[in-house]
C-alpha cells in the first residue's frame, strides 16, 4: 500500500469519525398571535398557490413564480434557493402537516407541522414547527442550519400575519443596495451582550451614552453607530462598539476611545420597526449579499446606524451597513 493511498484512507476515516460525532438534526419552532380566525389562517396556509406572497424562502425572489401541482409546491431560483413541499396531512382548521426538501442553499429535509389554536380575546395562536436532518456531509453545520431555519419560520409568520391582518406590517425592509460610506471620526465605547438581548439593550445604552457626551460638551445629536466586531455563536454573545461622530480635533471623554471608520463601499438595508425584529433584518441582509454575489470585507466590521430614538416595542429606523470587498 502506497503512503499516498494510506494517507487518503486515513483522512477519509478521520472525516467519517468526525462527522459521526454530530447527529445532523434540525429542530425549530416559532409561534405568533395573528388577529384572524383559525379558519382564515388555516385556509391561507393550506392554499399553496398563495405562498408566493409570504414564503420565507422566496423573500429575495417575490416576482418569480413557484410551481404548484395539487398538494405540492416547488421553487428553483438561482442563487436564492431550491426546494419542494408537499402537504401530507390536513385537519382543518386546527392542524396541517407538510414534507419539505431543500437542495439550496442547504441540503436537508424534514417535516413541517402547523397548529392553529383559538386565542383568548380573539385571534389565532399559530405555531410552526420543523423537524429534519441535514445531509451527512453537512452534519457539523446542523446548528447553523437550525438557526437559519428558526429565523425563516419567524420571518414567514410575520409576513403571513401582515397579509391576514390587513394593516401595516410590524416592520419593513428596504434593500437599498450598494452605497459609499465616508470616512468618519468616532468616539466609541465597548459593549458586550447576549445575542438574544442585544437589540433590546442597545437603545437605552445609546441614550445613556448620548447624555454622557452632551455632559462632556461634545455634540451627540447625530446618528448612533454600532460596529459589530465579533459574534460568538456557541456562547450566543456579541462584541461591539457604540459611538457617535465627532468633529476633527475633539478629544475622547473618559471611558470613550477615538476610532476612525475609513471610506468604503457597503451594502445597505434600511429597517423600520421595533428592535426585537432587528435580528431578522440582519439575517435578510446577509441573504441578500449571497443572492447578489457580493463579498463582505474581511477586515471592516458591519455596522448599524440608528437614525432616531428607538425603544423595545416601538418602531425606529436603523440602517444596516455591510462593508464589501473591493
Amino acid at each position: 500500500m502506497s503512503p499516498l493511498f494510506f494517507g487518503l484512507a486515513f483522512a477519509l476515516v478521520a472525516l467519517l469519525v468526525y462527522m459521526g460525532r454530530y447527529s445532523g438534526r434540525v429542530r425549530a419552532e416559532e409561534s405568533r398571535l395573528i388577529a384572524a380566525a383559525p379558519e382564515a389562517v388555516y385556509e391561507r396556509v393550506a392554499d399553496l398557490a398563495g405562498w408566493q406572497a409570504w414564503n420565507p424562502w422566496l423573500e429575495h425572489a417575490r416576482d418569480v413564480p413557484a410551481e404548484v401541482d395539487g398538494l405540492s409546491l416547488a421553487w428553483d431560483v438561482p442563487r436564492v434557493g431550491r426546494g419542494r413541499m408537499r402537504q401530507v396531512g390536513q385537519t382543518p382548521p386546527r392542524a396541517l402537516r407538510q414534507r419539505l426538501q431543500f437542495d439550496l442553499p442547504f441540503s436537508y429535509r424534514g417535516r413541517s407541522d402547523w397548529r392553529f389554536e383559538p386565542a383568548a380575546g380573539g385571534g389565532t395562536r399559530v405555531t410552526w414547527r420543523f423537524k429534519g436532518r441535514v445531509a451527512f456531509t453537512l452534519r457539523a453545520f446542523a446548528s447553523t442550519v437550525q438557526g437559519a431555519t428558526a429565523l425563516d419560520l419567524r420571518f414567514g409568520l410575520d409576513r403571513l400575519a401582515a397579509l391576514l391582518e390587513g394593516g401595516p406590517p410590524a416592520y419593513t425592509l428596504d434593500y437599498a443596495g450598494v452605497r459609499e460610506q465616508p470616512t468618519l471620526r468616532l468616539v466609541q465605547v465597548a459593549h458586550k451582550d447576549s445575542l438574544d438581548k442585544l437589540a433590546a439593550a442597545l437603545p437605552p445604552r445609546i441614550s445613556d451614552l448620548r447624555r454622557q457626551l452632551t455632559t462632556a460638551g461634545l455634540p451627540a445629536s447625530g446618528p448612533a453607530i454600532v460596529h459589530y466586531l465579533k459574534t460568538h455563536l456557541k456562547l450566543r454573545t456579541v462584541d461591539c462598539r457604540i459611538g457617535f461622530e465627532v468633529p476633527a480635533g475633539a478629544n475622547a471623554p473618559d471611558g470613550f476611545t477615538l476610532q476612525e471608520q475609513p471610506f468604503h463601499s457597503a451594502y445597505m438595508l434600511r429597517f423600520d420597526g421595533p428592535p426585537e425584529a432587528l435580528e431578522l433584518a440582519w439575517y435578510q441582509a446577509m441573504q441578500r449579499l449571497r443572492v447578489e454575489q457580493q463579498q463582505p470585507h474581511p477586515q471592516l466590521p458591519p455596522s448599524a446606524v440608528y437614525l432616531g430614538e428607538s425603544a423595545p416595542g416601538r418602531r425606529g429606523v436603523v440602517e444596516l451597513h455591510l462593508p464589501l470587498k473591493a
